[in-house]
């Protein structure tokens, strides 16, 4: 094994690492997660508005079920009909398990939401099912980025583009205080542990290899 395979296996294996890290902090309530939540919500929360507190509303809602859905669809077709059948189907497998990861962790772990939300939201916590939905779709589109766009500095422009708009969603959720940080974070990583399977199975590459 040469030093780039050992960086790739280190590179890939680190988010479930993370991961498993996380579930064991927020399960055994440590002080640890407690700081890190609190520290985080208030700087986040402290940009609130009237006008932004609009806006956070409006775009958090595309990560809900009926629009995330209504979305990943319209991906996967317009993929589908420039016969992009592979990314179609790399698509809608890493949407389906990544939201079937999802809700199995939340089941498990069942931690509560914050009190004093700004919108109406039942259900568990941990993790934020927005911050998975969030990674799955934008992670999957990074991925086909590089795959097929050949221009450099497209790659980066949409990368960027995307990037932004997936910390946008999984933060919302924060500002709204519907979810905690260490939910957004568990949310990010358990996105891309599916994403670097998927990533593997359809292009026998991990996510890191993808990017180059």
């Amino acid at each position: 094994m040469n030093n780039r395979s050992i960086t790739n296996f280190i590179l890939n294996l680190l988010p479930v690492s993370l991961f498993i890290i996380l579930t064991a902090l927020v399960s055994f309530k440590s002080s640890w997660v407690q700081f890190y939540d609190m520290s985080i919500s208030s700087y986040i929360q402290s940009f609130r508005t009237p006008t932004l507190n609009s806006i956070v509303k409006m775009y958090t809602k595309t990560g809900n079920s009926i629009p995330f859905i209504i979305i990943s669809l319209i991906v996967v077709g317009i993929f589908y009909l420039f016969k992009k059948y592979r990314a179609s189907l790399f698509l809608l497998t890493t949407i389906f398990l990544g939201t079937s990861a999802n809700f199995l962790v939340k089941q498990l772990i069942r931690r509560d939401r914050p009190e004093f939300r700004l919108i109406n939201i039942g259900g568990y916590s941990f993790p934020s099912g927005h911050s998975v939905a969030a990674m799955v779709l934008f992670g999957s589109l990074i991925v086909l980025t590089f795959r097929y766009i050949q221009k450099r500095s497209l790659r980066i422009f949409l990368t960027t583009l995307l990037t932004i708009l997936m910390l946008l969603l999984a933060l919302s959720r924060v500002y709204l205080n519907v979810h905690y940080p260490t939910d957004i974070t568990a949310g990010l990583l358990l996105g891309l542990i599916v994403l670097q399977i998927t990533s593997h199975v359809f292009f026998k590459e991990g996510v890191q290899q993808n990017v180059k």
